[in-house]
């Protein structure tokens, strides 16, 4: 062994959890993915089971250390991104009792309603800048301390799925302040939990884990698990942030100068700030990246889950075994222009710019010639319509940014980045490569560890060579086809049975 040193990101999504080792000239060398099963129910209900995570999490870890190792690499640091809002309900023995629930879970919406029509929620908002919806975990308590009082009440902490993983590791509760700050319990002013919101949340201080910086690192040998997978002794686990904000140090967009758009499962967009910001108009997000360093945003369900679901649904029986249905029908759609459709793709509700978790879908202008594909075209310009109406208020408070980054599976798509181009009349960069999440998890780890300052890491990843899709001549027609997307919306979501 030659004593190549790498760094491994880990990215723990909603249902994807991905490791991926970077040499230090950052290209990756080694990945490794696991799928964890969501539950979802009539009621709304979202859940994972905090222990297949942790395993899927750890599994992932084992089988990128074991193939770099094989490469002749020693693991130097390991830097996690997770999801945000998951909350779990913990025993005093330390066990759950319950599934995590998912940020997608609805069942909280009429609390969130409920205290969103309070000066009470306004003022938790603007101290905490999170978004008081059913996504919040501070929303998410005050439903289990009405809806599952048995449970709440023997609950003796509440925990993130990364905390989770953290503790079966290390065996202690902590917690980063950016995913802290996705709680709707942390004051962003302050750098500390939040006393009133934990007031109206309705638990102690001592309920939650103890804060640390997101450059907090505890080396390998004081976890037995992560000895046993083979990560050295010395081989230092930086806890990390939250996904948005490492999607953005990740492509090196950590001022207003950049806007990255991500279009997942579900969908955000967001830029670099050094004040809170926060917005009751728009109930925009603000998120710590690291010490003096935010991440505004908002967040939209609106983004692959929505083609998924339409591509199945579309494509039963029309594909030969082993095909992919959302692969064949986007390819078809890249094609399928001029349709004249018009679609709403609130189809799992919607968060930004709507923050209506009753909101439905809508395609309007059906003839009897389009086709599967029409209707698929229309859907991702329907999503890309909202990212657009939820970015507007953030342009109008940081300034229109240069250019857009563009990650997410979705936006590897060439068509769909010159689509987001044409509809936002801006440049759109996209990088390839590793997932956006993990890149920028390995590289708050280089920095935690010392190997790069902050200045380097942004360096590092605005000069990485990337394809800019320029707005085009269509351009033009999108921006009429925009505004008629908004009007409709405001029509049918005010519609009786609309919602």
């Amino acid at each position: 062994m030659d004593g190549r040193r790498c760094t491994i990101g880990m990215d723990l999504g909603t249902t994807s959890l991905k490791a991926v080792a970077f040499a230090d000239d950052d290209h990756d060398i080694a990945r490794a993915n696991r799928d964890v099963e969501r539950r979802l129910g009539e009621d709304g209900a979202a859940e994972e089971d905090p222990e297949a995570v942790a395993q899927a999490a750890t599994d992932a870890l084992a089988e990128v250390t074991a193939a770099v190792q094989r490469q002749g690499y020693t693991v130097g640091s390991v830097g996690i991104s997770a999801a945000m809002h998951s909350l779990i309900p913990i025993a005093a023995d330390g066990y759950p009792l319950s599934p995590a629930m998912l940020w997608m879970d609805t069942r909280p919406e009429s609390e969130a309603e409920a205290l969103w029509q309070t000066d009470e929620g306004h003022a938790v908002y603007e101290r905490t800048g999170t978004p008081v919806s059913a996504m919040s975990p501070l929303v998410k308590l005050r439903w289990l301390r009405t809806r599952r009082p048995d449970i709440f009440q023997q609950a003796a902490r509440f925990a993130s799925l990364k905390e989770w993983l953290w503790h079966r590791w290390f065996g202690v509760w902590e917690v980063d302040a950016s995913i802290a700050s996705a709680t709707g319990l942390y004051n962003l002013r302050a750098n500390s939990w939040d006393t009133d919101a934990l007031a109206l949340a309705g638990i102690a201080p001592t309920a939650l884990s103890t804060l640390v910086a997101p450059t907090f690192a505890r080396p390998a040998r004081q976890s037995a698990g992560l000895r046993a997978i083979g990560l050295p002794d010395d081989a230092a686990v930086v806890v990390g942030a939250s996904d948005g904000p490492m999607a953005n140090l990740g492509v090196g967009a950590v001022d207003a100068t950049q806007m990255v758009l991500t279009v997942g499962t579900s969908s955000a967009v967001r830029m670099g700030c050094a004040e809170p910001l926060t917005d009751a108009a728009s109930r925009s997000f603000c998120y710590v990246l690291a010490d003096g360093r935010l991440i505004a945003g908002a967040p939209s369900n609106s983004g692959g889950g929505v083609l998924d679901w339409l591509a199945h649904t579309l494509a039963s029986g029309q594909t030969s075994a082993g095909d992919d249905p959302i692969a064949t029908l986007l390819g078809a759609a890249a094609t399928a222009t001029d349709a004249h459709l018009l679609f709403l793709p609130y189809v799992a509700g919607e968060r930004a710019p709507l923050w209506r978790a009753d909101a439905r879908g809508s395609v309007v202008g059906l003839r009897l010639e389009h086709t599967p594909a029409h209707i698929v075209r229309a859907a991702t310009e329907g999503i890309i319509f909202n990212m657009r109406w939820m970015s507007e208020r953030l342009f109008e408070r940081l300034g229109t940014p240069n250019e857009l980054i563009a990650t997410g599976k979705v936006l590897e798509t060439d068509w769909i980045r010159q689509l987001v181009a044409d509809i936002f009349a801006l440049p759109v960069r996209f990088s390839g490569g590793a997932d956006a999440s993990a890149t920028g998890a390995a590289t708050l780890a280089n920095i935690a560890a010392g190997q790069w300052t902050w200045d380097d890491a942004i360096t590092r990843q605005r000069t990485r060579s990337g394809v800019v899709a320029q707005p085009s001549a269509a351009g033009s027609g999108y921006q009429a086809k925009y505004h008629a997307y908004r009007q409709l919306a405001r029509v049918l979501l005010d519609m009786p049975g609309a919602h």
